[in-house]
């Protein structure tokens, strides 16, 4: 359970660090509260469908769903390396903006929910926690956003990557033992 939590922290630093970008622009009380629903909803839906396209796989190729979950973390965690001095600040204007800024952070959770089984049988459960965890980092970027500016974006990416390197890594250990 503990893993599942690391993800989902791990999952939400890039809504995080875009919600600090955002946060620093003037948004409504309602945008304030919405964002972050948005982007937890997503963050519940997007890895059951990856899940569910998961089994899909995993029912036609023979491999161990440890090894695809370690290969989609490390992936994920070169991307936020490879994108975390981005600078740039979307504009959250209209409720197709919020929708498209929610599922840009939640692709990720598509990719895990690829690998979830591996992880845990229980379908739910990750999806919940996921989702709460970036529902509530995502309302916490906004509101550190709101009062400061890009000194906690680049170490929110860093967080993410050490999560996802570190959990990448005890799931490489588990395979070999």
């Amino acid at each position: 359970m503990l893993s599942i939590f690391l993800i989902g922290v791990a999952l939400s630093m890039d809504a995080f660090s875009i919600a600090l970008s955002i946060g620093t622009t003037h948004l409504s009380k309602n945008r304030f509260i919405l964002i972050p629903i948005v982007v937890s909803i997503m963050h519940f839906v997007m890895p059951l469908i990856g899940l569910f396209l998961g089994n899909q796989i995993l029912s036609v190729i023979n491999i161990n769903p440890k090894i695809i979950m370690t290969i989609i973390l490390l992936y994920l965690a070169f991307l936020m390396y490879k994108d975390r001095n981005n600078d740039k600040v979307p504009k959250i204007n209209s409720l197709l903006s919020i929708f498209l800024y929610a599922i840009s952070v939640s692709l990720d959770s598509f990719s895990v929910g690829i690998g979830l089984k591996a992880l845990t049988d229980k379908i739910l459960i990750p999806p919940i926690i996921f989702s709460l965890c970036a529902g509530t980092i995502t309302y916490m970027g906004l509101i550190l956003g709101k009062y400061s500016q890009k000194v906690w974006q680049e170490k929110a990416s860093l967080i993410g990557i050490i999560l996802l390197i570190s959990i990448s890594i005890v799931n490489i250990c588990k395979l070999f033992t």
